[in-house]
């Protein structure tokens, strides 16, 4: 789906304040040589971090590295990719938080000096060598920011909190890139699809494409020109994913039913309601627990979470 991804801030659904931020500093980085401050990217996976990095390389004619926490796990990948970037590029980090610490602590003088602090020998015998890089523009995306370390979370002179879609904007998203593959959706079916995505625009399209493919299974064929799909064609859809008309899925339905039958109601502890609803506590809070709570169906307290009366009501309505 790389292909659909918006290339322009104009073309992006959604995240309409940081669309109107970006734009100044994109602009105001044209006039100034196309030099990009230095950028994060907070927010769950799927928000669009790695588009819009891609969006302001683009719209600067930059080049754009793309890279990761996990891979730069070493002192030495640091080194090697700083090493290897032209005047001008941007190097993307995604999830940056998994960084191990030292490999963060290298990013200091790179983001702030343009230059590569490197340790020859050991003990006694140690020396530092400076090492000068090329001006570049760091961008990076986390869910965690609380696993960064201090220094490096003030390198950075934008800092960008991206915010869950709302049902309108992902109706927008899935319309828009349906269209492109042939499928022209009805309101009620988008409004399915951008309700089963939780706020998400990347789990929006992979119903998309399941619903895509669902459909061709259905006809035995490849689909052809512009097909009209009705909320009755693909009734069967939401029923086999056992998506309701809430948008909730099967593992939302169980975290709450543990929370009601398991806890009596709660409060409960995220890692014990997760475990005990076979998911892991990272899962829990990063894909059910927000859509949950955005829903009124559950409620974090200090002392745990909590079914909400709602959430209830929920329940009672489904004798679930």
């Amino acid at each position: 789906m790389w292909e659909y991804r918006p290339k322009s801030l104009e073309e992006f659904i959604g995240q309409s304040r940081i669309k109107k931020e970006l734009a100044i500093y994109i602009d105001s980085a044209k006039k100034q040589g196309g030099f990009f401050p230095h950028t994060l990217f907070i927010g769950a996976p799927g928000l669009g971090k790695t588009t819009l990095a891609r969006i302001i390389a683009n719209e600067l004619g930059r080049d754009i590295k793309i890279t990761s926490g996990p891979v730069l796990d070493k002192p030495g990948s640091v080194a090697g990719i700083l090493t290897n970037l032209e005047e001008g590029d941007i190097l993307f980090i995604d999830e940056i938080h998994r960084m191990p610490k030292p490999c963060q602590e290298i990013l200091y003088s790179a983001m702030e000096d343009f230059a590569l602090d490197i340790v020859i020998g050991k003990n006694q015998g140690a020396r530092t060598i400076r090492l000068s890089l090329p001006r570049f523009a760091l961008i990076c995306a986390t869910n965690k920011p609380n696993l960064l370390l201090g220094p490096l979370l003030d390198r950075f002179q934008l800092t960008f909190k991206l915010d869950y879609y709302k049902e309108k904007e992902l109706e927008r998203i899935v319309k828009k890139v349906g269209r492109l593959w042939g499928l022209e959706l009805e309101e009620e079916v988008a409004k399915r699809l951008a309700r089963g995505a939780k706020g998400i625009p990347r789990q929006a399209l992979n119903l998309l494409k399941r619903l895509k493919d669902f459909l061709i299974a259905l006809d035995n064929q490849e689909l052809a020109g512009i097909r009209r799909v009705n909320f009755e064609k693909v009734r069967e859809f939401f029923n086999l994913l056992e998506i309701d008309e809430w948008g909730l899925t099967p593992e939302d339905r169980r975290c709450l039913l543990v929370l009601y039958k398991d806890f009596n109601g709660g409060p409960v502890g995220a890692q014990s309601l997760a475990l005990s609803a076979h998911l892991s506590p990272e899962e829990f809070e990063t894909i059910y627990e927000p859509a949950l709570i955005r829903l009124g169906l559950l409620a974090r307290t200090r002392r745990g979470r909590i079914l909400t009366p709602l959430g209830k009501k929920y329940l009672l309505e489904r004798a679930i």
